[in-house]
């Protein structure tokens, strides 16, 4: 046990001694501390006896009195307790029981100090939770990295800005939410537990159901069960999903996330760049930044005017200077990537290696934001074929700040025999060893059998707009319990 500790848990005996609950489960508070600091001129004028709770920050004993700052979750307000208010005993038992951190109750009167302060006169307080472990310390606060991220809650405790973060990913949840619902969207719930983890690129976790007896995943994407909600009827549907990769971890990655994913009927994917781009406009103007000046990893970005939309092969052209139709196969494929110097493994299927060529070299190039479009079919199984070039599908990304994609979205594949066949070949990827390639997903081909109509969606991070709308490098800034090595 840490000294610390000790001296608090003689003090939490002392009240536990005398009778004082150190963790009652009722309080008494009447106002927010922002609350009291707006209204204070009325409140004080009418000698209303007010009573806030709230984290002791800072406790400051001059003889008699002693200066507090209680902390709320609105913020802070300074509090006053006198020796000749509240009694030589109490004022005693006070300072021999009360600790940095622990949480109070106090009511009062509200006035102004000498230098101006505005302050809670104290007449009567109590102890709400004793706190057995000291806050970080004052002055320094807590800025070790790898404390930050495995103790979050001290993280929170003691950097204000951290807190922010997560206030600004909220607004960015809540605003999404409403402009979807405005536009006639339904949101709906859909199967984290999967026996066919479809819907994306990506190697799932596996688990085992007991009562079952049979293997399941958690899911990599919610999309082929929206799917299946837009054939049953619903003509606009989204779900805020917890979706699950079995992949690295680094300043842009970790193996659980959140995503939104929207699917509406009768649209197509140009429609939807301009759906996004009018909610993206959105989101940012209601978080408070400057859509027309965005700063992120030291760039200036413009979500404010059209965003460019650039197709794949323009890209690979313009960027890195590979023409696409040089990709035609998977060996063709990886003779390009060894001579720029990508990264291959004997593994890698076509698509693969296409999309490591791209992440190596275009990428990072792409600072402003940019609807990258057209993608070679072998790169989205799910996506419906370009009528004038079958090799293409009608898919785009949004991509900003040197290689932050953060929108996938394209015209979905409502082709029955076609979708058969692209989870074929999906699936002889996967027995050639590509373990990221997509699993094959009958009953959704069933689904299709049915009918669906033509219909775009999207999925956008919310981890990483996050991310961007912050200013963070790393995702581990906007997730609050990020997935750690133990």
């Amino acid at each position: 046990m840490l000294p610390e500790e000790a001296v608090r848990r003689l003090r939490l005996q002392t009240l536990q001694a005398t009778g004082v609950d150190p963790y009652p489960a009722t309080t008494q508070r009447t106002h927010q501390t922002t609350e009291l600091l707006s209204r204070f001129d009325e409140l004080s004028a009418a000698g209303r006896v007010v009573t806030v709770v709230g984290r002791v920050r800072t406790l400051r004993k001059h003889g008699g009195l002693t200066f507090l700052q209680i902390e709320d979750g609105s913020g802070s307000i300074q509090c006053a307790l006198k020796r000749d208010t509240v009694g030589q005993d109490r004022y005693d038992f006070f300072h021999a029981t009360t600790d940095m951190g622990d949480f109070l109750e106090f009511s009062g009167t509200l006035f102004l100090t000498k230098k101006g302060e505005k302050t809670l006169d104290v007449s009567i307080g109590r102890i709400l939770t004793k706190s057995l472990l000291p806050m970080p310390e004052k002055w320094h606060g807590l800025s070790d990295t790898e404390t930050r991220y495995r103790q979050r809650y001290l993280d929170l405790m003691v950097n204000p800005p951290v807190r922010n973060i997560f206030r600004v990913r909220a607004r960015i949840l809540s605003t999404m939410r409403s402009f979807l619902d405005q536009a006639g969207f339904l949101e709906v719930e859909t199967p984290v537990l999967q026996a066919v983890p479809g819907g994306a690129n990506a190697e799932p976790f596996k688990t085992h159901h007991n009562a079952l007896n049979q293997d399941m995943y958690l899911r990599v994407a919610p999309e082929l069960f929206l799917k299946r909600c837009v054939v049953g009827g619903f003509e606009r549907v989204y779900e805020v999903s917890r979706c699950f990769r079995n992949e690295g971890i680094d300043h842009s990655h970790n193996p659980e996330f959140t995503q939104v994913e929207a699917y509406a009927a009768y649209m197509d994917y140009r429609q939807l760049m301009d759906f996004v781009e009018a909610m993206l406009l959105k989101i940012i103007k209601e978080v408070g930044s400057d859509p027309a000046a965005v700063p992120f990893q030291g760039h200036v970005m413009d979500f404010a005017k059209p965003i460019e939309r650039l197709t794949y092969a323009q890209a690979l052209r313009d960027y890195a200077d590979i023409e696409l139709s040089t990709l035609g196969t998977r060996d063709e494929a990886a003779f390009v990537a060894a001579k720029r110097r990508v990264p291959v493994e004997k593994t890698d299927g076509k698509a693969t290696i296409i999309d490591r060529i791209y992440k190596h070299l275009v990428r990072p190039k792409l600072i402003q934001p940019v609807f990258l479009m057209d993608y070679p079919t072998e790169l989205s199984p799910l996506a419906k074929r370009k009528p004038e070039d079958p090799s293409l599908v009608e898919m785009f990304q949004l991509v900003y700040g040197g290689g932050v994609e953060n929108v996938k979205a394209f015209s979905e594949l409502n082709d029955p025999l076609n979708q058969e066949e692209r989870f074929a070949e999906q699936e002889a990827a996967r027995s050639a060893g590509d373990k990221e390639a997509q699993f094959g997903d009958a009953d959704f081909v069933t689904a299709l059998k049915h009918g669906m109509p033509p219909t775009a969606g999207f999925g956008i991070g919310i981890d990483r707009l996050t991310a961007t709308l912050v200013d963070a490098s790393n995702l581990k800034e906007v997730i609050l319990f990020p997935t750690l090595r133990n």
